[in-house]
């Protein structure tokens, strides 16, 4: 049989998708992501209006047509929307393969010679107005026998059978579960699934029943059980006294199999009682994952009951007797409900060796950092609700090239911190400091990070560009401060090149990004930046002013952690015991000298040794910093080069009051954090186009 696969979903008008069509990629795996009411349970629905095995699944009522935001649902007449699914069949290209005629043949489309051939299904539905509040729906069914992009039309439309639409099954596991009723053999449920595929023999079916006779006899052979037999057999007669039905009976359960097999129950044991538990006296977590255990035991049944005889073995008795799916397409919704978060990871591994199957997909849907850094970025789908037309729109997730250095780092990054997703704001920094600081600058706005869905990413200084391209990509606002290392190996002017260049990179115009009081930089200029005269401070001042505008801060004239030091020295120094410190030898501890002693030469080369041990050796020396900013650098040596940068900024801090924070904020922390305050009141998907200002 050939393998089939869903590649991709076309919706519109369905539920929060709007009349423009969105398309939604599919992998083996795929994760549905976004903020509540997004859109992801939405697709899901949408493909259970086509596979869905129950009529409530399939069920069209008027609240799945999609109303524009600027229109009153009570003055629409009528009303439409389409969802069609396409799948492919990439084993058809294999010359191995050719002599198997697979189901849907007939409705196969093909682009040319050696490509994949594909099937698509439409579901097409109309509503209008009438008596009742639903009024009338009717909906239709239909292959489209052309190639994308063609259009679905009345000579490309066929009728699909529902013989055909049976072997495309879909097990759709809800966010809000009820495993109790999915694991009792009920029609529909996962354990009626299960059963009634397994070929009962006559011969059995009969041993059943004699056994099932032999205690009902024996039931009944009871004194109690006789004396209430014959009580409600002689009121029965009181009421009813037709020939028929004229005989009442108390049996322990029913002769036939189809009656026994309702009464299956899964139990478990050993318990903390004598008795075992049945699935309701386990708790929400456990159910949950008997639940997805139950799905991965359906799908091994189904390939054992498929699997070929072995030769010599075709008179063996068939112990299954299923009729072969094409696809089945597992949908989870919130697999994190319930689940410890120890266990999150084995969940995810199970729901992924579903999705290697030859006959099986798997589709989840979350809003929970903790599942989407355990899945790969390339498998993930971007949801959001766009604040204008108050609609879903659908992002896949764009690294750089695989070739691209950059690659790795930054898909690594994206897993390391997910939360950016469903950011209302994203503030890309250096590092720990950052991670550490800016919360703090945050709650002087009267709000937390959590409170406030600002998410803070480290990034290093690295592939900034692809941060801000897919940050656009996916309409979140974002802020980025990084470090200015004026007179540091590729600070300085170098860094604010390298920033320009980013900028330039993703889409940003040249003739506004570097127009200055002279004009626009020419290519020769701009070039050369990194090379230009550091001792120039108001000049770089300006260009830093002119990258704000672009929501590009710089820590300076060093970076964040000199700031925080020469803003709040006393509140970091009193963190320290008395007999930790620096030291210069001869004399004593550098907050005990005098100022007599700061002219002897032996502090004047302590503070040359931690100017250059600051500035680094391929620096320069340090002559556009203050007399002041230069002695600081012993104690910026001391603390951020010589000790763990968060364990001493997570101590000062506390030493450090909401008042004096305030009051002495250096200057680059105010300014962000009046970005961040005018990004958290702007509506949070405008402004972001590229080519503009403000980020």
């Amino acid at each position: 049989m050939f393998i089939l696969i869903l590649k991709k979903v076309k919706i519109s008008n369905f539920r929060c998708f709007g009349p423009e069509e969105s398309v939604l990629d599919f992998e083996n795996f795929t994760a549905i992501i976004g903020t509540n009411s997004s859109g992801k349970t939405a697709v899901m629905q949408a493909l259970l209006k086509i596979f869905g095995e129950s009529n409530a699944e399939k069920e069209i009522n008027r609240a799945d047509f999609h109303v524009p935001f600027n229109i009153n649902p009570d003055q629409l007449e009528q009303n439409q929307f389409s969802v069609e699914a396409i799948f492919e069949f990439p084993e058809a290209t294999k010359a191995d393969r050719v002599d198997s005629i697979p189901l849907f043949f007939e409705h196969f489309v093909v682009r040319g010679t050696g490509l994949v051939p594909s099937i698509r299904i439409l579901l097409e539905a109309n509503w209008k107005k009438g008596n009742s509040p639903e009024g009338s729906i009717d909906f239709k069914l239909w292959y489209v026998d052309a190639c994308e992009p063609a259009t679905p039309s009345e000579t490309n439309k066929k009728p699909v059978s529902k013989h055909d639409l049976s072997h495309i099954k879909v097990i759709y596991v809800p966010a809000l579960r009820n495993p109790s009723s999915q694991l009792k053999n009920s029609t529909g449920t996962l354990l009626w699934r299960v059963l009634k595929g397994i070929n009962w023999s006559d011969s059995y079916r009969g041993s059943l029943a004699a056994k099932m006779a032999e205690l009902n006899s024996l039931f009944s052979e009871h004194e109690a059980v006789a004396t209430i037999k014959e009580t409600i057999n002689s009121q029965w007669l009181t009421y009813h006294n037709d020939l028929r039905y004229n005989e009442a009976a108390i049996i322990f359960n029913s002769t036939t199999m189809e009656n026994a097999l309702k009464k299956v129950e899964v139990e478990f044991s050993p318990t903390e009682v004598t008795n075992s538990y049945t699935i309701d006296a386990l708790g929400d977590g456990l159910r949950s994952l008997f639940y997805f255990s139950m799905v991965n035991s359906l799908l091994e049944i189904e390939d054992i009951a498929l699997q070929t005889p072995v030769e010599g073995d075709e008179e063996k008795e068939q112990l299954f007797n299923i009729d072969p799916v094409v696809l089945t397409i597992v949908i989870v919704e919130e697999p994190e409900n319930h689940i410890a978060p120890q266990i999150l990871g084995k969940v995810i591994q199970n729901l992924r060796k579903i999705s290697v199957k030859k006959n099986a997909q798997t589709i989840i849907t979350s809003h929970t950092p903790a599942i989407i850094k355990r899945v790969d970025p390339t498998e993930i789908r971007h949801f959001r609700i766009c604040n204008i037309k108050l609609s879903t729109v659908i992002q896949k997730i764009e690294l750089p090239e695989k070739s691209d250095e950059a690659y790795q780092y930054v898909k690594e990054a994206v897993k390391a911190y997910p939360e950016l997703y469903f950011a209302r704001l994203v503030v890309l920094g250096e590092g720990d400091s950052e991670e550490i600081v800016i919360p703090r600058v945050i709650e002087l706005l009267g709000q937390s990070v959590d409170s406030s869905g600002v998410s803070i990413v480290p990034l290093g200084g690295r592939h900034v560009n692809h941060f801000w391209r897919l940050l656009n990509q996916l309409n979140i606002p974002f802020i980025t401060l990084l470090d200015l290392d004026r007179e540091r190996s590729g600070g300085g002017w170098g860094r604010i090149k390298y920033v320009f260049k980013e900028l330039l990179k993703i889409g940003y115009d040249r003739e506004t990004l570097l127009n200055s009081e002279e004009g626009v930089l020419t290519e020769e200029r701009f070039e050369g930046m990194h090379e230009w005269d550091t001792t120039k401070v108001v000049t770089m001042n300006g260009w830093l002013s002119v990258l704000e505008q672009y929501g590009v801060y710089f820590s300076t004239p060093l970076d964040l952690d000199f700031s925080m030091i020469e803003s709040f020295l006393v509140e970091y120094q009193s963190i320290l015991a008395s007999n930790e410190g620096p030291y210069i030898k001869g004399l004593c501890k550098i907050s005990d000298l005098s100022e007599a002693d700061k002219q002897t030469s032996e502090y004047i080369k302590r503070v040359e040794h931690d100017v250059r041990a600051t500035l680094k050796l391929e620096g320069e020396d340090g002559s556009t910093y203050s007399l002041e900013q230069r002695e600081l650098m012993i104690w910026y040596n001391y603390f951020f080069l010589n000790r763990g940068k968060p364990t001493t900024h997570f101590l000062a801090m506390a030493n450090i009051t909401d008042i004096l924070f305030k009051d002495k904020l250096p200057n680059t922390l105010l300014k962000l954090q009046s970005a961040i305050l005018h990004k958290l009141m702007s509506d949070p998907y405008s402004s972001l186009t590229l080519g503009g200002k403000d980020g």
